[in-house]
């Protein structure tokens, strides 16, 4: 299925150093968010743009890149979502093909988030429109790698009840 997408571009081949591997995904969402400024329909896309002190990049980017490590607390890489990057982009603004998902959620805070779904690709991102703003904003919350089973049926059930 995804082969049939010309819009979607091939994943990445990471290898090399971490610091390399994170030069080049960083490069990517360079590209592909800071400078090609991507929109969801008429929503332009935003991102956490803090940077901690102990990190080069932001928090938005790690976000996409990288997952919480249970034990530590801490970002560690993980690869399979990282290597999707250049996926996240071009889904977004691609959301209304036949082959992407997307719908509304009410989370169980109350927060409403944006789900684009490529089940094909086994990739999802997860937005939150923003309000009180003169033009519509979108806030990418995160992206990820859908692996396996258990994440397949939690995004089932949200799709199926979804916000109409």
């Amino acid at each position: 299925m995804t082969s049939e997408l010309d819009w979607l571009p091939s994943i990445l081949s990471l290898s090399g150093t971490w610091e390399e591997i994170l030069s080049t995904l960083y490069s990517v969402f360079e590209k592909d968010f800071k400078k090609g400024k991507p929109f969801l329909k008429d929503y332009a896309i935003w991102w956490d743009q803090t940077i901690k002190p102990d990190q080069t990049y932001e928090e938005g980017f790690y976000h996409i890149i990288s997952i919480v490590d249970k034990k530590t607390g801490e970002r560690i890489p993980e690869f399979r979502r990282a290597e999707r990057l250049p996926w996240c982009a071009p889904l977004i603004t691609h959301s209304d093909d036949k082959a992407v998902k997307i719908w509304d959620y009410e989370e169980g805070t109350g927060q409403i988030h944006t789900y684009i779904w490529l089940e094909e690709g086994d990739y999802c991102i997860v937005l939150k429109k923003l309000p009180k703003h003169s033009f519509k904003v979108a806030m990418l919350i995160t992206a990820f790698y859908v692996d396996g089973p258990s994440r397949i049926r939690n995004l089932r059930t949200k799709l199926e009840k979804k916000l109409l």
